[in-house]
């Protein structure tokens, strides 16, 4: 079985969520709103740009500009959770 190679724009993705991901739940956790919640919107919304905007991504690319798309991408997923979480938050009565 071949080895799995991530590409330079799938480790720059990675590493964007992963902050991403870390400054969310800690702002998702001071803030105290539904930590359930902001994990099923985050993983949402990675899977939606996953499947309308990941095919039209240059993944093939090595650009500064590609690797700055895909870590800022990968960063906005958390906090798209996050801001669905602190609006049923809000919303809650």
């Amino acid at each position: 079985m071949k080895p799995q190679i991530f590409t330079p724009f799938a480790k720059a993705q990675a590493l964007g969520l992963l902050l991403g991901f870390a400054t969310a739940l800690w702002t998702t956790l001071a803030t105290e709103v539904g930590v359930r919640i902001f994990l099923i919107a985050g993983a949402l919304a990675w899977l939606g740009w996953e499947f309308i905007l990941g095919p039209r991504a240059p993944s093939h690319a090595a650009t500064p500009r590609a690797l700055a798309y895909a870590a800022l991408t990968g960063f906005a997923f958390p906090w798209i959770g996050f801001g669905l979480a602190a609006l049923a938050a809000y919303l809650r009565p």
